[in-house]
């Protein structure tokens, strides 16, 4: 069976007016992007974005956040051919998460006969090689990482695979209850796509800047946690 879960996505911002930049965000993301009480953003993600709109320029009351990564002028996420980035500012990998006390899950062939739950994206290398039998009973698909959380807590699913910086904030919001399994599955580059290819210079000298001015690992050490002694240092490319 190949279940489909849903979240729902509001766009919380249209294109950007003067003197305003939209930024794109995906939520459902944890450690990378989280939504406060209050109803402002926090995490890696936004940490970058706000430095990189800074750089620009930009005021922090001219930087508006929407869901809706096409209407952006700049959005941070995965690196996809057909459109402009700048950066990476971010390479990760894609990694498993079990349950604390589930010390059986060691690597890839031993989801074989396990629920995982993932997100298309991040089920293709499962199912990859574990074959479309395994994919289609045991594989649950859902439209973000977060919505896998309480079908684990509750017994539904033995695992979730997502970037292992997501899932490093999922164990961060549940203290002791989940255990990243330390095995890289594929790797994932993370940047900033732009609405304007004109940007790319200019997003890439204010990535530059955190990387070189020590921003960049505190913000690894502030919203990644348990992942930080993974990035020592910024991702190495020629921006």
């Amino acid at each position: 069976m190949w279940w489909v879960l849903g979240v729902l996505v509001v766009a919380l911002a249209g294109c950007g007016a003067d003197g305003d930049l939209v930024v794109g965000v995906r939520l459902g993301h944890p450690g990378l992007v989280n939504r406060l009480p209050d109803g402002t953003y926090t995490g890696f993600d936004v940490a970058v974005a706000t430095y990189v709109a800074r750089e620009l320029g930009y005021r922090d009351d001219q930087v508006i956040y929407t869901l809706d990564m096409a209407s952006a002028d700049i959005a941070l996420e995965p690196i996809t051919k057909g459109r402009a980035f700048a950066g990476p500012y971010l390479v990760t990998s894609e990694d498993i998460l079990v349950r604390a006390r589930d010390l059986s899950v060691r690597g890839v062939r031993d989801l074989a006969d396990r629920r995982v739950c993932g997100t298309s994206d991040s089920g293709r290398p499962l199912a990859r090689r574990l074959g479309t039998a395994w994919k289609n009973a045991n594989l649950a698909v859902a439209n973000v990482p977060a919505a896998c959380v309480p079908l684990m807590a509750d017994g539904r699913m033995d695992a979730i695979v997502a970037d292992a910086p997501v899932l490093a904030g999922i164990d961060a919001q549940y203290p002791g209850r989940f255990r990243l399994v330390g095995r890289s599955i594929s790797e994932e580059r993370y940047g900033i796509a732009l609405r304007d290819p004109g940007m790319r210079v200019e997003v890439n000298d204010a990535l530059r800047h955190m990387f070189e001015d020590g921003t960049w690992n505190r913000a690894v050490i502030e919203h990644l946690g348990i992942l930080a002694p993974r990035y020592p240092q910024p991702p190495l490319w020629e921006g």
